[in-house]
């Protein structure tokens, strides 16, 4: 039977080169050392002492280190070992997060700063003796950048993207059972021969590994397809496209049989097939199915469905694969997107994928927690900018209700490119929430002969392996381009061209969707441009993406191309745009515009690095939710400007907004909602106390916010998303640390260091803060709040019990949390 097993845990390290290794190992097969088992190819096994022995003495000439312990590689009680440079690590891994920061390199800020280089994996084995006889399978979801992979001593392939995943047949290079010994494999991996991407790249494993094991006959990797035919009169006609592989030398006959079962696992739909196939050879099969009363998925019930496929050879069950996907239709038209026959404004953010705390070496957790974040601020659809993500990303969309689309990294026709372009589509194709595949983003050449050849190569393929779902190419001009959808970057900051409403008007037939839009250069908690500091201010820097200033007006700078409320009037006035894609939902390192250093992250995020929401977060609630919202800012503590203006800005979706002043009327404005206007400004003659925002509908107040000045720093609080966690060594608690005041109330302009111990079946995953300008390490002990926010994530072990998470600083009261691990069976 088929078995896909974690491949995550007890890998050994090590940053830079490996003596000679580099130069000699793909030469030749079964060689010793680093590439290959910790025992001579022997018929009878060395005793463990003498493999040890010989194994030590090859690898300490190998590396030119007298100190190497073999342990270091094997594994011991206290793995990590200075003279060696080989640390004990667990999957995802970022190695580049663990560098220092640096201006040295060429492009620097282009990549936050942290420097390049090489890393090696390694890790040892055992294969037990009855899977010989199985097809043995590992597969990376994804290794930045260009690695190269032995198993026991065999070079057995090189992968350049550090976006697509893949995978390598081991059958044949491996060891089974106690008699033949320990398997090891080696991965290298190198981010030095240039970057895919001008954005923080990171470097290493930084996705799951697994190992597949399966019958000689059985599904082909992505072998299935399930696509919704149409749905009407309470029923779904669904068509399931299946691939077999059979790797026997000989014809096989067998059954294929195909269950549908809903989110509570009962049978919704089955249907068998007899098929044959050649040895050695592959067969692609379609079989017709029909589901009564489905539950489709949908942005609001986003339901679930399980396509099972069973091989049955000689009446026994050889294979089952297993599918998750929705039943839905997708369709754009010439006013937007469609979604079960239903319009649907595209309420969208870009998004690259690293975080705080773990660099690109994302948990399945945080993917959750990022997604969470973007649904609660009312966004509906995620951009993968500019690459193909994590599966456990689209799991999270599936699972929460957020469209999706999905892009390839480079449109080329190259052979090379597009065998990634179709390990994006077959990898993710069964993804309901995928709603339209990009193919590609503001090529240079686009327009010119050559691109247009490259995007019709790429645009038959990527048809062919999904006819269901639209095509667009996220361009900066629609010149030439011969695509479902044209996709369009920055319209609303076109000046001098013509505009997307002209062009419109001209294409008639055209279909346009807005792919990137805003560009807002912002910092949480920051009022004023700081390019000492590398943080812009919340009001719209004067500072555009070219680094010169512009005039600030009542509202700010555009900060980039534009502001939110200027792309939202533009998205108004051009309806047929489907919606907005604004860039970006979260801050993202790398890219530092407009400062470089000493920013080591973007600031286009309508959150921070950590997910916390900067003042532009509720100017988008305010559009993209009905609930009334009334956002106030800045925050209220301001000694150094008693007796002088202060801006106070008001984001709402309500009609009107009283603003008070210590109990006194400051004056009500009337927000133009219809209109597109949700932001209301007065100038404030600034008093210490309490400024509150009242917010009315109908002349009845439905909401209201305040801010208050707070008193000194006083204590450290620890609050977590969730205090039950798994004792996998995966899951992670997400703890937000604010530095609050006597009263309880955050203090604003706190930036104190917190030290954090943890103790118990649990470790310190990584930290940050948020701050563009913060050089302090994600993988230390210790870390400064920035405007009185810092965040933790922490990792239980594999055994179940307590952990407990203490938080200090001088002058500040501690803070202990405590959280418990336990396993799956007890949750």
């Amino acid at each position: 039977m088929r078995t896909r097993e974690d491949f995550d845990t007890n890998w050994m390290f090590h940053f830079g080169e490996v003596g000679k290794i580099v130069k000699t190992v793909k030469k030749a097969g079964m060689i010793a050392g680093l590439t290959n088992a910790l025992e001579e190819e022997r018929h009878e096994p060395f005793a463990m002492g003498e493999a040890a022995r010989i194994t030590q003495d090859v690898i300490r000439k190998l590396m030119g280190d007298p100190h190497f312990e073999i342990s270091q590689i094997y594994g011991s009680d206290t793995p990590d070992d200075k003279h060696t440079g080989w640390v004990c690590v667990d999957l995802p891994h970022d190695w580049r997060l663990e560098q220092p920061y640096s201006q040295e390199e060429h492009g620097a800020a282009f990549q936050g700063y942290l420097p390049g280089g090489v890393g090696y994996y390694r890790k040892v084995f055992q294969i037990p003796q009855e899977d010989e006889g199985k097809k043995i399978v590992i597969e990376f979801d994804g290794v930045m950048r260009a690695s190269s992979v032995w198993v026991n001593g065999c070079f057995v392939g090189d992968h350049l993207s550090g976006y697509t995943s893949f995978h390598y047949d081991i059958t044949d290079l491996l060891k089974y059972g106690e008699a033949e010994g320990d398997n090891v494999i080696l991965v290298r991996t190198d981010t030095t021969g240039g970057e895919e991407g001008w954005w923080y790249e990171g470097g290493g494993i930084y996705r799951h590994v697994w190992l597949t094991k399966h019958d000689y006959l059985h599904v082909d990797r992505w072998g299935t397809f399930v696509r919704t035919d149409w749905v009407e009169n309470e029923t779904a006609a669904i068509t399931v496209e299946t691939t077999i592989s059979n790797e026997y030398s000989r014809t096989m006959d067998y059954r294929i049989r195909t269950s549908i079962l809903d989110r509570n696992g009962k049978l919704s739909s089955t249907i068998e097939t007899d098929c044959t196939t050649g040895g050695l050879d592959k067969l692609t099969t379609l079989q017709s199915l029909q589901v009564p009363y489905p539950q489709l998925w949908s942005l609001s019930t986003p339901h679930l469905y399980e396509v099972v496929t069973e091989l049955l050879h000689e009446g026994c069950i050889v294979d089952t694969y297993r599918t998750v996907t929705g039943i839905r239709t997708v369709e754009y038209r010439q006013d937007g997107l469609y979604l079960n026959g239903e319009y649907v404004l595209l309420k969208g953010t870009c998004n690259h994928q690293d975080f705080a705390g773990v660099g690109i070496a994302l948990p399945d957790r945080v993917h959750e927690y990022k997604i969470k974040r973007l649904l609660e601020m009312g966004c509906n659809a995620y951009r993968c900018a500019h690459h193909p993500p994590a599966p456990e990303l689209l799991e999270a969309c599936d699972r929460l209700g957020m469209l999706v689309m999905n892009e390839n990294r480079v449109m080329e026709s190259t052979e090379i490119k597009l065998e990634e372009l179709k390990s994006m589509l077959y990898r993710d194709r069964n993804h309901p929430s995928i709603f339209m595949w990009s193919l590609g983003n503001e090529e240079k050449i686009s327009g010119s002969y050559q691109a247009k050849r490259m995007l019709k190569r790429i645009r038959e393929q990527a048809t062919k392996i999904d006819p269901t779902r639209p095509l667009t190419v996220a361009c900066l001009s629609q010149d030439g381009i011969e695509i479902d959808v044209n996709g369009v970057n920055y319209a609303e900051s076109i000046k001098g061209n013509q505009s997307i409403g002209e062009w419109f008007h001209d294409h008639p037939q055209a279909k346009v969707l807005n792919t990137e839009n805003v560009s807002f250069f912002s910092t949480r908690g920051v009022y004023e441009d700081d390019p000492g500091g590398g943080r812009c201010s919340s009001y719209g820097s004067k500072y555009t993406m070219s680094g010169k200033e512009m005039d600030v007006g009542n509202l700010g700078g555009a900060g980039g191309t534009s502001t939110p409320e200027q792309s939202w009037r533009y998205y108004l006035d051009n309806r047929f745009t489907g919606g907005l894609f604004v860039w970006t939902g979260f801050d993202y390192r790398g890219e530092t515009t407009p400062f470089q250093w000493p920013s080591v992250t973007s600031h286009f995020g309508i959150l921070d690095y950590c997910g916390f929401a900067k003042d532009s977060y509720y100017f988008y609630q305010s559009i993209w939710k009905d609930e009334p919202i009334v956002h106030l800012m800045p925050h209220w503590n301001w000694s150094e400007r008693v007796g002088q203006p202060v801006e106070v800005r008001v984001y709402t979706n309500c009609s009107e907004v009283e603003l008070v002043l210590n109990g006194q009327s400051v004056g009500i404005k009337n927000a133009e909602v219809e209109a597109g206007e949700h932001t209301l400004s007065w100038q404030v003659v600034y008093e210490p106390g309490v400024l509150e925002a009242v917010a009315y509908r109908d002349g009845m107040e439905v909401a209201r916010e305040r801010k208050e000045t707070t008193t000194e720093a006083y204590a450290i609080h620890l609050e977590a998303d969730g205090t039950e966690l798994m004792a996998d060594g995966q899951d992670v608690s997400i703890i937000t640390v604010t530095v609050r005041d006597t009263a309880g109330r955050v203090v604003p302009v706190a930036n104190n260091l917190i030290q954090f111990q943890i103790s118990g079946e649990g470790k310190l995953l990584g930290l940050g803060n948020g701050d563009p300008g913060c050089h302090e390490s994600d993988k230390g002990n210790t870390r400064s709040v920035f405007n009185g926010y810092a965040l933790a994530l922490v990792q239980p072990l594999d055994q179940a019990g307590n952990i407990q998470i203490k938080a200090s600083s001088v002058g500040l009261v501690s803070d202990v949390l405590t959280l418990t691990s336990m396993n799956s069976s007890a949750i």
